[in-house]
């Protein structure tokens, strides 16, 4: 396979499953000390992976003071969630991105905690953050432990144990999956690398991911024009515009949210001659049970398309890691 590298992707997985602990301490203390409010805050990516949770959170009938915000957003607006015994909840590869710095500088003045996922040590976002965890290739992990752990001191995850005994299994899953994917993806993008414009349609807990996919990998990555839309919102404005050579990705998973991209599906396939589905269903788990799999599409889904992301930039003949402006500018 085109730039695999089997052991670190085992590594970093196993990376995140090793974190659970210290999270799991880290929400626990929290939790003994009391709380108000807890926020979840990032920006781009990070915020979009937040977001993937709080479907899921929802889905599971969550009643805790649960919040979403973006991290630039904040900074103008504030929000009125936020007091001295808030809890927020950030997650940063980089450390230094400018927004979230700031935005927790604003948290504590307000008097509240920051956990902070931090990737790269001796960084801004890992020095500010009140309760550190610290690894490479975790962030759905460290999503995953916070969300749930909070749920579950509230009696609201009573099958939390089971759950995380059996996320034990990912690390291998996800190695396979990027075997059983790299296929499928490679013909896409030889197929669809050059299109002017693409339509990326998720729902539920795979509705930001078709937004972060989009947003951060065709359009950052690779400068591919692009327009996610969820399914919830397809029919309201979307539908007009899906020609027979409008390429359309369909990003399926298998949360409750399922039947909004089945409706979806059914239409574009009468219209357009360029609809591709990418279906979480189509990949194995091992030592999974059947209902956490619509839990874990994020995950699922990610894994696959870290296969895309290889075949793009060979199509393309762009290296993923060029930008024209990102970072390069002052903005």
């Amino acid at each position: 396979m085109l730039n695999f590298d089997e052991s670190r992707v085992r590594q970093e997985h196993e990376n995140g499953i090793v974190l659970i602990p210290a999270v799991e301490k880290v929400v626990d203390d929290i939790c003994a000390e009391g709380y108000s409010s807890i926020i979840f805050m990032g920006i781009g990516g990070t915020y979009l992976y937040a977001g993937q949770l709080m479907h899921t959170a929802k889905q599971m009938g969550c009643t805790l003071p649960l919040y979403l915000e973006n991290a630039a957003d904040f900074l103008y607006e504030g929000t009125p969630f936020l007091d001295d015994k808030s809890v927020v909840v950030i997650a940063s590869i980089s450390g230094d991105t400018p927004e979230v710095v700031e935005a927790v500088d604003k948290v504590h003045k307000a008097g509240a905690r920051v956990i902070g996922y931090v990737e790269k040590e001796g960084t801004p976002l890992y020095e500010k953050s009140d309760y550190l965890i610290h690894t490479v290739g975790g962030e759905y992990y460290f999503w995953y432990a916070v969300t749930l752990r909070f749920m579950k001191n509230k009696g609201q995850f009573e099958k939390y144990d089971q759950f995380f005994s059996e996320i034990k299994e990912m690390p291998e899953n996800v190695v396979q999956i990027y075997k059983d994917a790299d296929a499928e993806m490679r013909e896409y993008a030889e197929k669809y690398c050059d299109e002017p414009l693409t339509y990326l349609v998720g729902s539920g807990n795979l509705e930001d991911w078709a937004v972060c996919y989009g947003m951060c990998i065709m359009e950052e990555m690779q400068w591919m024009r692009t327009r996610p839309i969820s399914a919830a919102n397809f029919f309201h404005g979307t539908l007009e515009v899906i020609e027979r050579d409008i390429p359309v990705m369909l990003i399926k998973g298998e949360d409750v949210t399922r039947p909004e991209m089945d409706r979806v599906e059914k239409f574009v396939q009468t219209i357009s001659a360029k609809v591709t589905v990418f279906d979480t269903m189509n990949y194995k788990l091992n030592g999974i049970s059947p209902e956490f799999r619509g839990m874990l599409s994020p995950i699922v889904m990610r894994s696959a398309f870290q296969r895309l992301n290889v075949h793009l930039e060979d199509c393309r003949k762009h290296p993923i890691a060029i930008r024209r402006y990102y970072r390069r500018l002052n903005y």
